[in-house]
């Protein structure tokens, strides 16, 4: 169980230190002062203004960082995620904002995901377990209340219009 927990905090690691890398790179050509998440909407308008111009020189990189950022925000499940939306809308217009933050909430929930399963599961059934074994019964009790709403009620009625007029048995 403690490898898992080394995992998680060596990938944890790992992107953080690529993001700062990122981020460095991005900061040695602006202002030269560090950036950092927006909590606010002042701070993001202060990130936006700082973010433009470098953004309009050099797209790639800046889109790089947006990426990495928004995807280690989401990955991590840190809060906070709302306010880059905002910052991709002005940074890359509204339209690829938006796209971009669809396309990079579904990529960061999937890396969630797959990190949870990876590396949270044991930990949840070691230090809940009541807790779990409550949530699977709730979960197999609605499968099987579920599956059984979904039988016809007789044998003129089709699955999907149940209660159609006509269908007595």
């Amino acid at each position: 169980m403690w490898r898992r927990l080394a995992g998680l905090l060596l990938a944890f690691a790992a992107s953080t230190a690529a993001l700062w890398l990122l981020s460095a790179r991005l900061s040695a050509g602006q202002a030269r002062r560090p950036l950092r998440f927006p909590s606010d909407l002042e701070e993001l308008r202060e990130l936006a203004e700082a973010l433009r111009d470098y953004e309009r020189q050099h797209r790639g990189a800046a889109l790089a960082l947006f990426c990495a950022a928004y995807l280690y925000k989401q990955s991590f499940a840190i809060p906070g995620s709302s306010l880059l939306n905002v910052l991709a809308g002005a940074l890359f217009g509204p339209w690829t904002g938006l796209v971009l933050c669809s396309a990079l909430t579904s990529v960061g929930a999937t890396f969630c995901y797959l990190l949870s399963g990876a590396f949270g599961k044991q930990f949840v059934i070691y230090y809940f377990p009541d807790k779990v074994a409550l949530l699977q019964r709730k979960v197999l009790h609605h499968i099987i209340s579920s599956v059984c709403r979904q039988e016809p009620f007789c044998h003129k009625s089709p699955l999907w219009m149940p209660f159609s007029p006509g269908t007595r048995c």
